[in-house]
Order: structure tokens, then C-alpha cells, then sequence
């Protein structure tokens, strides 16, 4: 039998006297809060919520009707191998058909618009919901790319799009991940589904800037519907001199194309993993050295799902709540999770990382470097990995007996147990005081450690009562000098 040798940690007169916030809380809480919507004006204008956004994004009123009635939209689409009768009429310029490239990053879009709503695309002359097609022009008219809106109305065009490429203009010819001409093609597609922009603009007409833009959110942060850079919502998608783009649909885009349509919650229902050793079959979810180039909004069905970052060198952010944001591979803001939807783990790379669990059970790892962990509620399994690294609890619910979190990996003298946050301490100044047994006076703490199964245990009686309000177990031994008040 293992011998548990509690005395030998700590005295019963050892005290910890409350200094505030730690600074470590301090980067976590303003993270989580980085990218809070609605409410109060950012960049000089109204702060709209994710639904608030979505609505915009649908105001317009154009949407396909579900003919058979069948809860999904079924679209059929060609790739034009001749100009329509009206095309020279509409002073389109020369017609030419999509190349094979073209043809493929088209259907890769077409998925990712399939993958969040319920909606189909079949490759067919006719047929379905209704009908799409695809074809290049050439007139310079100031715009990359245009299509019309599904509006029922004779002469309206609805399901055409179209993508300029000229001596002058070549983008539309090379799309790929990530690029602008990827981020075309699923921009003109969500207008054929009935998106607008997110603003009263549109390419050729006047010289519209992001100053004329309806509320701050409208950003290719948060829409691929949108005109404007991601900079204008502190976000950077710039890596290695080169400037990125979403190659599938944003948070916004993604609520409000479920609006329209319903979410398919068939899409990647199982565990998946997003990020290295990614599982989900998309090439904008995967990377594969510290120099791949993620922008993403993930949109999941289902499972116990996975952030792996751990590939990436550069120091990140990564946040787990829906609705978030990540600093993720270098850029800033370019991951986040759609609404609806819960990602359970989140791996860090070599960097100093900052990780941010949400209520669930999640199983945070910081790999290398000198990291932040905070896990939030739930029962968390919390993985610093090498390095100096400090866990954080903001509140005594975050790690309860009835579901406590567990450090995997604590290193005495090198990792750091932050309670500053706990309002018992950073509001009430409440001291923090370690003996061998509660005796029924609150702020006592009791740490634990067992030689035999290298476990151990810091329990914290907030109330007075004997019993342990917070606790949180180790892999290791913690001391006093470990625990920040």
C-alpha cells in the first residue's frame, strides 16, 4: 500500500496572501472577450451579433423553394460550353468555357456549401430544385465575378455566375486553398444560394471602401460575402508575405445560409480532427508543416472533436467556445467555430500558447514552449508538456469534487496552479490557508500527494464547511510555492 505523505508537503501554518489577477489571467480574459459581438460601436459603427449578421446577409429575400418538398434543396449545374443567346447583348465581352481547374475548385466550393446547409449540387443539364451554371466573360466592368440572386422573376438570370478573366485579369484561371480565386467562386455561389453582402455595395458601382460598410463585422474575417480586408476587425490572414483567404464559408455565412436552409448536422458527425492528422477530407481543414496557411470557420455535426495546432512553431491562441476566434499557424482570427457547434480538444504547438476550454470536458494539451491553459468547466484533462506553464481557474465551478480537472503532467517548481481569478480571492482578499485536515474555516486548502502513483491533489473549503468546494488533481507534485492567489 502506497503511503501518502501530506505533512511532509506543507505546514499547517504555511499561508497565501491574495495579490490580485495574475497577469496570466489577465491575457485569458481579455482573449475570450477579443471578439465579443452586438452591444457597444466598434470602428465607429454597430457591433451585430452572429443572427444579427446572418439576417443582413438575408435581407434580400431571394431563396430557392424546395419544389418536392423534401426538407433539402436540390440543385443541378453545368459548366457552359457555349455563350447563352444573350450573353453578347449584356456587353459580357468574349465567352470562354472553365478549365478543368476551374471545373474542379468549383464542385471543391459547391461542397463546402453543401457541407454546412441542406443543400445538394448534382452535375446535370437540368433538373432538381433548380439549375446553376458556370462561364468565364471577359469585359473589364469593374468586377472579378458576378451572379445573380434566385429571384422569381422572369428575365432574372438566377443561377448563373460568372468570372472574368482577361490579358489584364488572370486570377479567376488559377484557383486553389486559400487563394482569391478559391474565395471567388465560393463568394458567387453564395450569392446563387441568396446571400447578399453584407453592406449595400457592389463591384463597379462607385467606389465603395469599407468606411460605407453597415456594421463593423462586415470583414472577410467573419464573411466571404464581404468586400473588406480582415484587418478592419484586427484580424491577419498575411503568412510568409502572402495574403490568404477563406476557401469556404464563414461564421456568418454559415448561420445565415442554415437560416435559409437548415443545418446538415450529417456533415463530419463523427470525431474529427481538424488541423494536422486532420480526418475531415477538406483541404482548407488541413495542414501539414508549420508553414500551411489555415482560414477557417469549422462546422461540425457531431462527435468528440479536435484542434490540432501542434505542428505549428509560431506562439498561438486558440480558443474552443462557439462563436470564437483563433490565433492559429502566425495569422490572427483565422480559425473559428461556427455557431452550434462544440469542439472538445485543442493541441498547441512548440510556441508559447494560450489555450481556452469550454464547458465541456476538454483535453487541452500546450505541447512545447511556456504555456496558458485555461479549461473553464467541465471535467478537463490539462496537458502543459514541456516548458514553464501555468493553468488558470477563473472560478471555483471551473474545477468542483464532483468534477475536478486533472494536470497530467505538473512539474514542481516550473508550473504554476493560478487561482488569482477565484473572486473569493480577487474580490473578498480571502487568504489561502494550507493545513493537514479542513477544520471548518474557509480558505482552507489541503495538498495531497501520493508517492506511489505520483497523484496529487490540491482541495480548496470555500464555505467553512469541511468539504472540498474546488479541487483539482495532479500527475506530479504541486507545493505551495506553485499555487498563485
Amino acid at each position: 500500500m502506497s503511503k501518502v505523505k501530506e505533512s511532509a508537503i506543507v505546514s499547517a501554518t504555511s499561508a497565501l496572501q491574495p495579490q490580485g489577477p495574475s497577469s496570466s489571467y489577465g491575457l485569458i480574459n481579455s482573449f475570450a472577450h477579443q471578439y465579443d459581438r452586438g452591444g457597444a460601436n466598434v470602428n465607429g459603427k454597430p457591433s451585430y451579433t452572429v443572427d444579427q449578421a446572418a439576417n443582413y446577409l438575408l435581407r434580400d429575400g431571394a431563396a430557392w423553394k424546395d419544389l418536392n418538398k423534401d426538407g433539402t434543396i436540390s440543385l443541378s449545374y453545368t459548366f457552359l460550353t457555349k455563350a447563352p443567346s444573350d450573353f453578347y447583348s449584356r456587353g459580357l465581352g468574349t465567352f470562354s468555357q472553365f478549365s478543368d481547374l476551374q471545373k474542379g475548385q468549383a464542385k471543391l466550393a459547391m461542397q463546402s456549401w453543401a457541407d454546412v446547409a441542406k443543400v445538394t449540387f448534382t452535375e446535370a443539364a437540368s433538373g432538381g430544385d433548380g439549375h446553376m451554371t458556370f462561364g468565364n466573360f471577359s469585359a473589364s466592368n469593374g468586377g472579378a465575378a458576378f451572379a445573380y440572386l434566385p429571384f422569381d422573376m422572369p428575365g432574372s438570370h438566377k443561377g448563373e455566375s460568372w468570372y472574368l478573366i482577361n490579358s489584364s485579369y488572370q486570377v479567376n484561371t488559377t484557383p486553389g486553398t486559400g487563394n482569391y480565386g478559391r474565395q471567388t467562386l465560393t463568394h458567387e455561389i453564395g450569392h446563387v444560394l441568396g446571400l447578399s453582402h453584407p453592406g449595400d455595395y457592389n463591384a463597379g458601382e462607385g467606389n465603395p471602401t469599407y468606411r460605407d460598410a453597415t456594421y463593423a463585422q462586415d470583414t472577410r474575417g467573419y464573411s466571404v460575402m464581404s468586400y473588406w480586408s480582415e484587418s478592419n476587425t484586427g484580424q491577419n490572414f498575411v503568412k510568409a508575405g502572402g495574403q490568404y483567404y477563406a476557401s469556404a464559408p464563414l461564421m456568418d455565412d454559415i448561420a445565415a445560409i442554415q437560416k435559409l436552409y437548415g443545418a446538415n448536422y450529417a456533415t463530419r458527425s463523427g470525431d474529427t480532427v481538424y488541423g494536422f492528422n486532420s480526418n475531415a477530407d477538406r483541404d482548407f481543414y488541413s495542414a501539414t508543416s508549420s508553414s500551411s496557411k489555415l482560414v477557417f470557420s469549422v462546422w461540425d455535426g457531431g462527435g468528440n472533436d479536435t484542434f490540432d495546432f501542434s505542428g505549428f512553431t509560431q506562439n498561438q491562441k486558440i480558443n474552443l467556445n462557439e462563436t470564437s476566434f483563433s490565433d492559429v499557424g502566425g495569422m490572427i482570427g483565422n480559425v473559428s467555430i461556427a455557431k452550434g457547434v462544440t469542439i472538445e480538444n485543442a493541441f498547441g504547438g512548440s510556441g508559447n500558447d494560450l489555450l481556452i476550454g469550454n464547458a465541456l470536458a476538454n483535453v487541452l494539451k500546450g505541447g512545447a514552449g511556456n504555456d496558458i491553459i485555461y479549461g473553464g468547466g467541465g471535467a478537463d484533462q490539462l496537458w502543459g508538456g514541456t516548458g514553464a506553464d501555468t493553468f488558470v481557474f477563473g472560478a471555483i465551478s471551473d474545477s468542483t469534487k464532483a468534477a475536478p480537472d486533472r494536470i497530467m503532467d505538473f512539474t514542481s517548481g516550473q508550473d504554476k496552479i493560478d487561482l488569482s481569478a477565484i473572486s473569493a480571492f480577487a474580490v473578498n482578499k480571502l487568504p489561502l490557508q494550507f493545513v493537514n485536515a479542513f477544520t471548518g474555516h474557509a480558505g482552507e486548502a489541503v495538498l495531497s500527494y501520493d508517492q506511489g502513483t505520483n497523484l496529487g491533489s490540491l482541495s480548496i473549503d470555500f464555505t467553512g464547511n469541511s468539504s472540498a468546494d474546488f479541487l483539482v488533481t495532479t500527475v506530479g507534485q504541486a507545493a505551495v510555492t506553485d499555487i498563485v492567489v
